[in-house]
């Protein structure tokens, strides 16, 4: 008797928002589960100035929003509000009627922090999170965000990070799975929330990133906001006017950017803004060598891509960047903490012999982090064949 082959379970992907200043690993990788689970997308809140159709034809990575043959359900417009987008962001899944729709899916992964939402889906569906980190103004930078505000405002701070990440812990304890993207989020998640995790680490695609020539710039296109030390970056290398860096992202510190680079006539440093996927691939594939020193970051998928078209990364000494980068062989890792003597010394180091000398290891070491490495884990963990 013939054993009839098991139905390919019909998958739903919830993904908190779309920023309008940024096109990131994490939106990379919804994408990839989507078109590899030929998933239904919801996404809570779009920036449509720079996801919009309009854009689609000029940026590939835009037009992924919109390709055709799946279904996207797009739950709001984001709000140009800084104070407002943080509320609406949550309310709106808490409220839409387009979230019952969850209900008649077999497994709906969460991508990002989505609250309120995973108790109304009904039991039999099976429920994801794929955290790419538990809030970190409420977590792991709850102390540095306090310190910014006015003291007297700070208890009341205090008990409102209490209330998020009690909420946080409610949602995340109904998820059927939960998955992390690094041994670092893994245990920020631990720590803060209470609850462990499986680790699958972001997926990669090698083959987007490929080697062109090695360069005379060093290139950084993390998010512009000081957690990535954007600023002691410049400063750097205003420090050092024979070295160039070429800045291609968008983020809060963009004008404050443009504007040191005017005023101090830092004719070494180039900022080109947030580039097209076509522009961004020619930029890795040329540069000489990639700097990425964020403070304790998730995961990072960047320094994955730059190591797959055989660039060396400057990275730090501290959080998932220690589990992707080996110093010495595909990159240098300066101390945690870093100054910008640190930064110099190694972007001195990194002459372009060197960074041609660790160009096969930087492509072989990428390769454990392909798209297919991670789709591999996915599948296991959701029981999917």
């Amino acid at each position: 008797m013939k054993t009839m082959a098991k139905p390919y379970p019909k998958v739903a992907i919830v993904h908190a928002f779309l920023k309008s200043d940024c096109k990131g690993g994490g939106e990379r990788l919804v994408f990839d589960m989507r078109n590899h689970y030929n998933a239904d997308l919801f996404i809570g809140a779009v920036g449509l100035d720079t996801w919009g159709k309009q854009n689609a034809t000029k940026d590939s990575f835009v037009a992924e929003i919109w390709k055709p043959g799946f279904t996207l359900e797009l739950l709001s417009n984001d709000s140009t509000i800084p104070v407002w987008r943080k509320i609406k962001r949550q309310l709106v899944f808490a409220l839409s009627p387009k979230i019952k729709q969850l209900s008649n899916y077999d497994i709906v992964i969460f991508s990002g922090n989505i609250g309120l939402v995973v108790g109304r889906i009904k039991n039999s569906t099976k429920k994801v999170l794929y955290c790419h980190t538990p809030p970190r103004p409420f977590t792991d930078q709850e102390e540095v965000s306090l310190q910014k505000r006015n003291k007297w405002i700070r208890p009341i701070l205090q008990q409102f990070g209490r209330f998020v990440r009690h909420q946080y812990r409610k949602d995340t304890e109904k998820m059927d799975i939960v998955i992390t993207n690094s041994k670092n989020t893994r245990q920020r998640l631990l720590t803060h929330i209470g609850i462990d995790s499986h680790v699958v680490y972001p997926a990669v695609n090698t083959q987007r990133f490929p080697y062109i020539s090695t360069g005379d710039y060093f290139l950084s296109y993390t998010r512009l906001e000081e957690i990535k030390r954007i600023p002691l970056i410049l400063e750097a290398f205003a420090q050092m006017p024979d070295k160039k860096l070429v800045i291609a992202s968008n983020g809060p510190l963009k004008d404050w950017i443009k504007n040191q680079i005017t005023t101090r006539n830092l004719t070494n440093i180039t900022f080109a803004g947030m580039v097209s996927d076509e522009e961004l691939t020619q930029l890795v594939g040329g540069c000489l060598a990639g700097i990425m020193i964020p403070v304790n970051e998730d995961a990072g998928i960047t320094q994955c891509e730059l190591m797959a078209a055989g660039k060396p990364v400057i990275g730090v000494m501290e959080g998932g960047l220690i589990e992707t980068i080996i110093d010495g062989k595909t990159g240098i890792m300066i101390p945690a903490n870093p100054t910008t003597d640190d930064l110099q010394l190694a972007v001195e180091t990194m002459t372009p012999e060197r960074a041609k000398q660790m160009k096969d290891d930087c492509i072989s070491h990428a390769q454990k982090f392909d798209s297919s490495v991670f789709f591999a884990e996915m599948d296991k963990l959701l029981e999917i064949s």
